[in-house]
This record gives structure tokens, C-alpha cells and sequence, in this order.
């Protein structure tokens, strides 16, 4: 019997050691929400929910314990209350309208964030689930190996390419523009790692010049990398979340992408207003 208890011990050690530390808790990875911060990032009000086009559930929103801004910086951040919209309010989900505009209301209790910045917002153990990746590299060149399999895998020379995001020698995030096949544009946001590509393709035509605007209202057919950022890629090669934000003209687009089975797949969307007034 006693041979038997020190076995079962043994076990049980070897577990908490090993394999039992290296679980994560299962998070659905779409139960995120998004927000903005006022001017002094200490405060953050979240945005509409992405389908109905209204505040998010109290509940969920309750349920919301870190903030991911800009850089990957994470943040911890309490519930306040939900704060209505006051006849002062010009509709913009800006900083100059933050203490007039509609949602729910947090505060850090950590840290601030950067002014006007954009936020993802997670429930408890979504990080511990999906790790955030460290941003190496900011700004560089994407690899020139890089470049050759998209462009091999697109059948289309790249004409130019940003890159937004690198983790070690395995993970970058870039947006690319494709050179016109003949009056066929194609832009994109590509994760690159070791042995996939995942591509979200932002398809467009060169006889919208005529109007203006191809990918974005007023855009001179320009593919904007300067308007796009990723402020955060999360979890562990093999099922990264990247957190993608891109500046229009009247206000900036917000996605949370999953990589799954060569395309990035929106898993909630949101968008600031920020037309000038």
C-alpha cells in the first residue's frame, strides 16, 4: 500500500512539473470587445458591439479585466459604469469627446496608456490562453525570403510591403500591395510564419481612379500602409490572434484576425468615428 501511495505521488509531481503547468485555460478567442482612451490614458470607454451597432451586454462588458493597446502594452482595468451620451455630445469616438460619448466606462489601475489610443479589451485568463507576442522589430523590411513565397503563393510581384510586426525568426505581420494584373489591385495584411501564410486579400480595381477612391474613401487608388498598425499579435505559433487597426478617412476600422487555414478570419470587428467636425 505504501509502495502504492508513493507511485501515485510520483505521478502526480511529475504532472504539476510538466505537462498539468503547460495547460491553458480554453477561452473562446471571438469574446473580446474594443475601446478608446481619453486624453490622459487613464480612462477607456468601449466601443459599439460590431453587429447590432449597440453598447456591448453589461455582463460581458463586467466580465472585461485587461486592456491591449498600442505596442502590446497590457494594462489592468476595472469596471466603472456604463456613461450615457450628454447633449454636448458631437458622436465622435475621440478623446476631445470622451467625457460627452456613449459606453462603457473603466479606469486603469495600473499604468496609463497612450492618449486617443485604441484598445483590445479581454476577459480573465484570455492571455494566459493567448500570450502576447513581443514586437522585435518595428518598422523594418520584411524578409526578402518573405516576399518570394507571397509572392509565389499569390502568383503576383509585390510592389510594396510595410512590415508591422516580428517575433523571433518564425512570425512577421506586414501589408503588402501587389502590382496591377492589368486594371486588378490587390492589398493585404499577411502573417508569415515557418511553414504557412495567412493572407486577409483587400481586393480593388484601377478604374475606380477615375472617382477617387479605391480601397478608401479619397485614397487616389494609394495603398495606405502608413494607415495601418498592428498593436498586438497574441498566442503561440500555430493559432495567433493579430490585433489590426487601419485609419480611413473618416475614421479607423478595428479588427481582431485568427489565423485558420491560410486567410485571416475576422473574429470581431469595431470602428471609431472620427470625422473632423
Amino acid at each position: 500500500m505504501r509502495t502504492l501511495v508513493v507511485v501515485v505521488l510520483c505521478v502526480a509531481a511529475v504532472c504539476l512539473s510538466t505537462a498539468c503547468q503547460r495547460q491553458r485555460p480554453v477561452v473562446d478567442p471571438a469574446n473580446v470587445a474594443f475601446g478608446y482612451t481619453d486624453d490622459t490614458g487613464s480612462k477607456l470607454l468601449t466601443l459599439a458591439d460590431d453587429k447590432s451597432n449597440l453598447p456591448i451586454d453589461v455582463e460581458r462588458a463586467k466580465s472585461i479585466v485587461a486592456a491591449v493597446c498600442s505596442e502590446g502594452r497590457e494594462f489592468p482595468i476595472r469596471y466603472v459604469q456604463f456613461q450615457k451620451h450628454t447633449a454636448a455630445s458631437n458622436f465622435r469616438q475621440s478623446a476631445r469627446n470622451f467625457a460627452n460619448d456613449e459606453g462603457h466606462l473603466f479606469e486603469f489601475l495600473q499604468g496609463h496608456a497612450q492618449p486617443d489610443d485604441t484598445c483590445l479589451l479581454v476577459p480573465a485568463g484570455y492571455l494566459q490562453a493567448n500570450p502576447i507576442s513581443a514586437n522585435e522589430v518595428p518598422n523594418a523590411e520584411l524578409a526578402k525570403e518573405s516576399v518570394s513565397r507571397i509572392e509565389k503563393e499569390k502568383a503576383r510581384s509585390v510592389k510594396t510591403s510595410r512590415l508591422l510586426h516580428r517575433h523571433g525568426a518564425g512570425q512577421e505581420v506586414a501589408t503588402v500591395e501587389f502590382v496591377p494584373m492589368p486594371d486588378s489591385l490587390l492589398g493585404g495584411l499577411v502573417l508569415v510564419e515557418p511553414t504557412r501564410l495567412s493572407f486577409f486579400d483587400m481586393p480593388a480595381n484601377l478604374k475606380e481612379r477615375e472617382h477617387g477612391s479605391c480601397w478608401r474613401v479619397d485614397d487616389g487608388c494609394v495603398f495606405g500602409h502608413d494607415g495601418m498598425n498592428v498593436p498586438a499579435v497574441l498566442g503561440e505559433a500555430g493559432r495567433q490572434l493579430v490585433f489590426f487597426t487601419t485609419q480611413g478617412f473618416e475614421g479607423q476600422a478595428i479588427v481582431l484576425f485568427q489565423a485558420k487555414d491560410g486567410k485571416l478570419v475576422a473574429l470581431r470587428r469595431a470602428y471609431r468615428y472620427q470625422a473632423a467636425v
